[in-house]
């Protein structure tokens, strides 16, 4: 869909004021996760990593039902049709989900969710009947690559036995897989996507790695430090270095020759030798022209708590919805400040050069991974 052109405008040239509020709420309902996944600093027990405090930092395990409902009600008062995104840390071991999907579209917001799938087949009646427009299930390769992934045995075949369970349900929400490129999937995508052609599907993404090494982190901080300070992130027990490019790359070039029953996209595409060694080998190589999340998206954690944009983003603290409301956490002083700062910086800061946020329409939005 195309975006107006007036708030595209508003975004590039003047995103320390906007005019318009956020198309993404991206909800971290709960801070733990019932997988361990080896590229992710969830996963990982990182948790003094930005990514990794953003998901993990809420003191509240779960968002309370009233605070939820309060972040609904503000919202549909305020920027009627923004999406809320179920996103963090694991929506679906959310006890509410299903009684918040059916509030949320009772108030005419639409849903997002994102999950791993492995509580999908339980809970896979909550999600049916329309109150849930678009689900995102994680799968990281054939069932062994991603069962060794997410260190649980069964949770390929779990997720997969809820996509079809949901798929057979009345108005089931649009179902998409994503796959996150690692080095111990490559070799084993293009058997992965003949899998997958067996499912239901609306679409389906292989997205190259988010990450942020050590020493782009370095980088990042002689500049910016003092305001956005960076961390290294996803590269713990995983090392986006390590994977065989000229394997990948053959891979990728025979799943964008190949017909499939739905859409595949490759996020960011990069499929070339060349393409796929700057984007793995020189991380300090920006991708793509400015950060297209900044000025679209607001997440808000368990405790109530604002998170510049989602989870990959930079932490700092900002403001409580329990006591600013919602239009007063969008517009906040320092949330400009994070705009102002990378529309100077040329649209990305060093540790933005690898985040979904800044690939553009060829990657992803945090609310759709």
């Amino acid at each position: 869909m195309r975006r107006p052109i007036l708030r595209t405008l508003n975004e590039r040239l003047l995103p320390g004021h906007l005019a318009f509020g956020p198309e993404n709420i991206v909800l971290g309902v709960n801070n733990f996760c019932n997988l361990r996944c080896l590229m992710c600093d969830v996963g990982t027990a990182n948790a003094e990593t930005n990514f990794g405090a953003n998901l993990m930092g809420s003191k509240t395990k779960s968002m309370p039902w009233e605070l939820f409902q309060d972040v609904v009600d503000q919202t549909a008062s305020l920027w009627p049709g923004t999406r809320l995104c179920f996103v963090y840390t694991e929506p679906l071991a959310w006890s509410p989900l299903g009684r918040a999907l059916a509030y949320a579209s009772q108030n005419g917001l639409p849903t997002s969710v994102t999950t791993n799938g492995l509580l999908l087949p339980r809970r896979a009646r909550e999600l049916a009947d329309g109150v849930c427009r678009r689900l995102n299930v994680s799968l990281d390769g054939p069932e062994p690559i991603h069962d060794r992934i997410r260190r649980r045995e069964g949770s390929y075949a779990r997720a997969v036995e809820g996509i079809k369970v949901l798929a057979g349900l009345p108005n089931p929400p649009e179902i998409y897989v994503f796959c996150t490129i690692t080095e111990w999937n490559v070799g084993s995508l293009a058997a992965f996507m003949r899998a997958m052609s067996a499912l239901p599907l609306k679409g389906l993404g292989l997205m190259h790695n988010n990450f942020v090494t050590r020493e782009q982190a370095d980088d990042h901080n002689a500049r910016y430090g003092a305001h956005w300070h960076a961390t290294a992130s996803n590269v713990f027990e995983s090392d986006p270095g390590h994977i065989d490019l000229e394997l990948l790359s053959g891979e990728l070039r025979e799943i964008s020759a190949t017909p499939y029953a739905f859409p595949v996209q490759i996020q960011p595409h990069r499929v070339t030798l060349e393409e796929l060694q700057t984007y793995y080998r020189s991380p300090g190589v920006l991708i793509g022209r400015r950060c297209n999340d900044a000025t679209r998206n607001l997440m808000i954690d368990a405790d109530g708590e604002a998170i510049p944009v989602h989870g990959r983003c930079f932490r700092f603290p900002i403001a409580n919805i329990a006591s600013t409301p919602l239009d007063g956490i969008w517009r906040h002083e320092k949330l400009s400040q994070l705009r102002r700062t990378l529309k100077q910086a040329g649209g990305l800061m060093p540790a933005c050069s690898r985040c979904c946020g800044g690939f553009g329409s060829a990657g992803r939005s945090a609310a759709e991974p």
